[in-house]
């Protein structure tokens, strides 16, 4: 059984509400479509912004709710957070929980994940995406395009990989880890909480909780 399938199974009625209606939400709203096309109870119900834009423009059929500060969940929404800011995925995520909000995993059917792999809540994997045997993501992380976890791997929660960045075989990523556009890390190493890695690094050793790595080998320096 693929991902996708496995994602949907026994979920039931869902309202989905997608946080976020810039360009990475409409990106999350044809994913959702994708994802969930072949399920008559769910549904998109509309986009949650603090600072919506004018969407006419797109020609969506899709409205806008609310705001996070104010939007009260209901019991058959399912929330997906479509803000690649991995501190603020964080802070939309326990904002809306503390509401009593469900949230919802979004694994695109062009998607590989395999079998034994878990996938935490609210997550978003994007077409081509890859996540290897054993590997594990946390809660609210994101893949986009091409982006690829290697086996027995560790994303933490609210990261953010990049278009064809890799995380290799072993290698850990802490909490709100941003790997930039073709950005490696190689096996066995460690990237810390809340570091970021430039776009085309290649990192070799391990990546400092804070600190931004960049450059081939990289080199990190504390990130303000």
């Amino acid at each position: 059984m693929r991902m996708a399938e496995r994602a949907v199974a026994g979920l039931g009625r869902a309202d989905v509400v997608i946080v976020g209606a810039g360009g990475f939400g409409r990106e999350v709203l044809q994913y959702v479509r994708d994802a969930f096309a072949n399920d008559p109870e769910v549904r998109v119900k509309g986009f949650l912004d603090d600072r919506p834009p004018d969407l006419s423009a797109f020609g969506l059929d899709v409205p806008v709710l609310g705001d996070t500060h104010a939007y009260q969940p209901a019991p058959t929404d399912r929330l997906v957070i479509a803000v690649g800011h991995p501190p603020l995925r964080t802070t939309l995520a326990e904002r809306l929980a503390a509401r009593g909000a469900r949230f919802l995993t979004v694994v695109h059917p062009l998607a590989f994940v395999a079998a034994s792999a878990r996938i935490g809540a609210g997550c978003i994997l994007a077409p081509f995406a890859t996540v290897g045997a054993h590997a594990s993501i946390g809660d609210h992380s994101v893949l986009t395009f091409y982006a690829s976890v290697g086996h027995d791997a560790r994303v933490g929660r609210s990261c953010a990989l990049s278009p064809h960045s890799v995380t290799n075989g072993g290698s850990l990523l802490g909490d709100e880890v941003f790997l930039g556009a073709h950005a490696v890390v190689n096996p066995l190493q460690r990237v810390g909480d809340g570091a970021k890695v430039a776009a085309g690094a290649v990192v070799y050793r391990p990546v400092p909780a804070g600190h931004l790595a960049a450059g081939n080998p990289a080199k990190a320096r504390p990130s303000w």
